[in-house]
């Protein structure tokens, strides 16, 4: 075969490569290198497309292209941020650590390089092993995916608006209902403030509820403010009033939860809402927005079913038009024990909203499974406390199991030391029970 058609096919692989369309830029990369096994652009293209799929032995082709470009013709810098980005995504944070630091002794221009290091490194407040009771071994652990401050949630209201499919609140009979009094939000800040010493925590006002119904939400705002710490609030933005007060209080981050445009639609996966009062309140948020000089970071977070994802530029235009961000994500069930039960139909064809989840609880075990060791710690054990109206500890924000094991015993924040409280996660069975089926929030290591 000519020199001619090797260079077409590398042309083409390329052009498939910018174009996004991976399968087809994987299999015009594979003719070239069965041509040429040393071409260095090739290989590195090769093995990043293979890391996108969350297959290692791409590293060892990136490796190889390192070593065969003596005219340096791939964008070292360029390169290796690529290649960061690419395990942070996949969520291999100790194998982009490798490539971080590859960055620091070769004294290479990363972009935003504290930034990603901040993603990569073990924070301070973090002790870098645990030993588990329940798993009988030590656990390693990593800087946190979700945030990079621990993170309280507190359910400031037992109940929603909505029931939606996916949370417990839609699937779950006996949620528990009310609202957090101001006193008691006052003195589990304090408590917080105390126990965090010099590292400053992140605070959610939500977990499973709709924060929104609570009227003194714009004042809860304000105290974790007047704390000196950052706050976060997500909605389904089916209520119209206290908008403006939301705006005046001025959250650190807003999230406005949505599926999609079309109430056939919406009406399931955001049961009981009204998509149309939602996209009127886009408006009213973003005129009480300007009208108060928020700060605000805003954005849509886009609920992905497979009925949904088709609308991604649809929705995003709309969230640009807003001034708003926009962050699409896969939906997931939860809590975990609905998650597990779907798991335990087996084989079982999916139906209903089941059937429109791209990642069925099966499939995530098949998938991540090979790629966990199971050394590593689960981050929604130690990098966050979830608090229910109450004052009680929820187990994680990914159950509805209490923390307290016994029968209509709770443990609640006010009357025990975080080390505690940490102390009871880890010795809790359910938490056993999650990892086995590879549901807990960690990251890849194999």
């Amino acid at each position: 075969m000519s020199t001619q058609t090797l260079n077409e096919l590398l042309l083409a692989a390329t052009e498939c490569y910018q174009l996004n369309l991976t399968e087809r830029a994987e299999n015009l990369y594979a003719q070239a290198l069965r041509i040429n096994p040393r071409h260095a652009g090739a290989l590195f293209n090769m093995g990043t497309l293979l890391l996108r799929r969350g297959v290692l032995k791409g590293d060892a082709l990136v490796q190889d292209a390192f070593a065969l470009d003596a005219g340096n013709e791939i964008d070292r810098n360029k390169a290796v941020h690529l290649l960061i980005q690419i395990y942070l995504a996949q969520a291999y944070k100790k194998h982009a650590q490798v490539w971080l630091e590859y960055a620091a002794i070769h004294q290479l221009e990363i972009p935003d390089f504290n930034a990603l290091k901040k993603q990569i490194e073990i924070p301070a407040y973090l002790e870098k092993t645990i030993y588990s009771p329940a798993q009988k071994k030590q656990l390693e652990r990593y800087s946190p995916i979700e945030s990079n401050s621990y993170v309280y949630a507190i359910d400031i209201v037992g109940g929603c608006n909505l029931r939606c499919p996916t949370c417990p609140i839609g699937n779950k009979d006996g949620m528990a209902k009310g609202l957090m009094q101001k006193e008691l939000f006052a003195n589990i800040l304090n408590k917080i403030c105390m126990e965090s010493g010099e590292y400053s925590p992140d605070i959610w006002l939500f977990n499973w509820s709709e924060p929104l119904l609570n009227e003194r939400l714009p004042d809860y705002i304000k105290l974790i403010h007047s704390a000196q710490l950052t706050s976060f609030v997500s909605t389904n933005l089916n209520i119209t009033h206290r908008i403006n007060e939301l705006m005046q209080a001025n959250p650190t981050r807003l999230k406005v939860s949505i599926s999609s445009l079309k109430q056939e639609i919406y009406g399931i996966t955001h049961e009981r809402g009204n998509i149309n009062t939602v996209i009127a309140n886009f408006e009213t948020l973003a005129l009480a927005r300007d009208r108060n000089k928020s700060t605000t970071d805003i954005w849509i977070g886009h609920h992905l079913y497979k009925n949904t994802a088709e609308e991604m530029e649809q929705i995003q235009a709309l969230a640009n038009q807003f001034g708003f961000g926009y962050r699409p994500s896969y939906a997931i069930m939860a809590p975990i024990e609905k998650a597990l039960s779907l798991i335990k139909k087996g084989d079982e064809k999916p139906s209903g909203i089941e059937a429109q989840l791209f990642f069925h609880p099966n499939s995530i075990v098949k998938n991540v499974k090979p790629k966990r060791s199971g050394n590593m710690d689960c981050e929604l054990r130690f990098n966050m406390t979830a608090i229910n109206y109450d004052g009680s500890v929820s187990l994680c924000c990914g159950t509805t199991q209490d923390l307290s094991e016994k029968a209509n015993e709770k443990i609640y924040f006010m009357e025990h030391t975080t080390s505690k409280i940490e102390a009871l996660k880890y010795q809790h069975s359910f938490c056993t029970v999650c990892i086995r089926n590879n549901l807990h929030l960690t990251i890849q290591d194999l």
